[in-house]
This record gives C-alpha cells, sequence and structure tokens, in this order.
C-alpha cells in the first residue's frame, strides 16, 4: 500500500453526559466525511443522534473511525440516515470501519444503523469493541443485503468481514466474527442464507448479570435468539425482504429492550 492509496479518512468522537435528569452531547468532533445530525431527544428521554456520510458511500482504502462514551446515567441512541453502500474497490483494498464504544456503569448506549449493502466488487471490513462497566446497558443490530437486490445484484461483493466483541468489567461476554466470500463457496445453500437475501444480528446487555429475559424471541426458520455463558442476549435473523427483516428485528429488539432495561418502545423520528 503506498501513502496515497486511502481516499478518505473520517473520524466521530462522541460524549454523552447527564446534566440534571437529561442527557446532553457534551463533546463532538465531525471529521469529513463522518457527520452527525443535531441531537434530539426522545419522548422516553433517550437522546438521539443520527450519523450521516453525505458522500455515495465507502470505497475502497477508506477509512472510518468512530469513538463514542456514555456517562453515568446517560442514555444514547445511535442510528444512521440512510444504508451502508459499500462501492466497488476495483484496487481490491477495503474499506474499512473501526468503532469503539465505552460505557459507564449506570449508562446506556444503542447503535442500531440501516442495513449495509456491499456492491459487486466490494470489500469491507469492519472491527466493533464494547467496553462497559458493570452496571451499564448496551444494544446493537446490524443488518446485511446480499448486494442491491432491486437491481438483481446478489453475491457479487469481493468480502464482507465483521468482528463484534463486548467487554464487561474487564471480561469478554460476546464475540461475534462475520467473514462472507461469495467466490469462496456456496452461501445460497441451507444453513447459511438458505436463498434469503436479507440478515441481520443482534446483542443486548443488562445494567446487571441478573437481567432476565422470560420468553427469548423467535420465528421457525426466521428469528432465533439465546443467551452467552457470561449474560449477554443474541439474536440472529434471516429473511427474503427488507421490511420483513425490519418488522421482525424491531418486535423483537422492543421486546428485549422491555426486559433487559425496562425501558419503553423508541419513537424514533426520521
Amino acid at each position: 500500500m503506498t501513502a496515497f492509496s486511502r481516499t478518505r479518512s473520517g473520524l466521530l468522537e462522541l460524549d454523552f453526559e447527564q446534566r440534571g435528569s437529561r442527557t446532553v452531547l457534551l463533546r463532538d468532533v465531525q471529521k469529513a466525511p463522518l457527520m452527525i445530525v443535531r441531537p434530539f431527544e426522545l419522548p422516553c428521554g433517550t437522546l438521539s443522534v443520527f450519523i450521516v456520510n453525505p458522500t455515495g458511500g465507502f470505497l475502497g482504502g477508506d477509512l472510518a473511525e468512530i469513538r463514542v462514551q456514555v456517562g453515568p446515567g446517560a442514555r444514547a441512541l445511535l442510528l444512521t440516515q440512510s444504508a451502508t453502500r459499500v462501492q466497488p474497490s476495483p484496487s481490491g483494498l477495503d474499506a474499512v470501519q473501526n468503532i469503539e464504544f465505552s460505557v459507564a456503569a449506570g449508562g446506556r448506549l444503542e447503535y442500531y444503523p440501516e442495513r449495509t449493502i456491499p456492491f459487486a466488487g466490494s470489500h469491507f471490513r469492519q472491527t466493533l469493541r464494547a467496553d462497559l462497566e458493570a452496571g451499564a446497558e448496551f444494544g446493537l443490530t446490524e443488518t446485511l443485503t446480499t448486494g442491491r437486490v432491486a437491481m438483481g445484484e446478489r453475491l457479487q461483493f469481493g468480502r464482507y468481514r465483521s468482528s463484534t466483541a463486548l467487554w464487561r468489567a474487564g471480561q469478554r461476554v460476546f464475540l461475534d466474527r462475520v467473514d462472507v466470500q461469495p467466490a469462496a463457496g456456496d452461501l445460497t445453500a441451507p444453513g447459511v442464507l438458505g436463498g434469503q437475501d436479507y440478515s441481520a444480528s443482534g446483542v443486548w446487555i443488562g445494567g446487571t448479570e441478573a437481567s432476565e429475559v422470560t420468553q427469548f424471541p423467535a420465528v421457525p426458520g426466521r428469528l432465533a435468539s439465546g443467551r452467552t455463558a457470561r449474560g449477554a442476549v443474541w439474536l440472529r435473523s434471516l429473511a427474503g425482504s427488507g421490511p420483513e427483516l425490519d418488522a421482525a428485528l424491531t418486535e423483537a429488539r422492543e421486546r428485549l429492550r422491555r426486559e433487559l432495561f425496562g425501558a419503553p418502545k423508541l419513537e424514533i423520528r426520521r
């Protein structure tokens, strides 16, 4: 890789704190092409922020870094304004996104981005690490398509890699790694994608190790969930369409939030 191989390097740093009974954004650092829309408070008191990439998406060689800290008692929700579009990479270079979260005891951070769409010939690599103090709450969902499905483009991307690790009080409680290379095998086979074009994963951690789920969300052949040995609640889902996946994911997410966080339904304004 030469000194000029990377095309763009974006940075976003956000610090949320509690002031009185409200969550405020005390610090934000933005370097294009990563930006945020002005934060606004939801009816439940959570402070919501939309992450924006005003360009056409990620290019091969791009680097995006997101770092977020949530203080004691603060409630923050991160969303993306639109889908993450990973553009073709003729050079074969990865578009890279590194995400680091830190949540203090009594704080809550939720990250529910729109789906990732890898275009034909694209390469994407993401790492996400969340460090939680004991008593912190965390929620995450991510969705992936097989490509630009509406254009008939399926499984034509080069490679998609993702690594998600959650740590609580210095102990790793969840690790999920995905490495999808369409040219390396039949991803449409049963037990893999099973002919579906949309997939999702999620993970939630309650404020205490005793946080319980009375009934794990499940839809035969479409959605499954459970708990890791160290208390993180995981979710997996497949669907043939985006709306079908979104409906199942939203219902499961809200059920888990209610049970693990004791939180009301998110009323998101777009």
